[in-house]
């Protein structure tokens, strides 16, 4: 199983309890949800896992997880989904500076987007952060955090 990190520094929650009906019931996968530390105005947001970045837009990335030096991933590894905030992609890239591109090759904890949580909030839009093993069941993935509990950015979140 492969590790996945907390992207940035917040409290951990469920995915349940996240306002968004296909990522709260599981539709996509399992996983777990970060809300931002409150007072933070920029935070800097890293690769969950090491891969190939499958999809890449202002407020989500699809990172297929890459388990050896020069490995494409395209062998049916497990990815892992990250969405920035609850309906951001209405905000067309507002609020967010991409540092990766789809194709990249990127590397657990390597910084793939700086974005203003705060700013969101203002805007009227939740600033969590949705991490999800793709078409996994929740028996499929190991959760290492407590809802609730403080995470820092670099701690597990779950394997896949």
């Amino acid at each position: 199983m492969d590790p996945v990190v907390t992207p940035l520094p917040g409290t951990a929650t469920s995915l349940s309890s996240v306002p968004d009906p296909v990522l709260a019931t599981g539709t996509i996968g399992a996983g777990v949800a970060v809300i931002p530390d409150a007072g933070v105005e920029v935070v800097q947001v890293v690769a969950p896992v090491s891969g190939v970045a499958r999809r890449v837009a202002p407020h989500m990335f699809v990172i297929q997880t890459q388990r050896a030096e020069g490995d494409d991933g395209s062998d049916g590894q497990p990815s892992v989904f990250m969405q920035l905030g609850v309906d951001t992609g209405r905000l067309n890239g507002q609020g967010f500076d991409l540092h990766i591109q789809e194709g990249d090759i990127v590397r657990q904890g390597t910084p793939i987007c700086t974005y203003t949580p705060r700013e969101l909030g203002r805007m009227g839009f939740d600033p969590i952060v949705m991490v999800v093993g793709l078409q996994m069941g929740a028996s499929e993935i190991k959760v290492d955090v407590i809802p609730g509990e403080p995470v820092m950015g670099g701690d597990n979140l779950f394997w896949v």
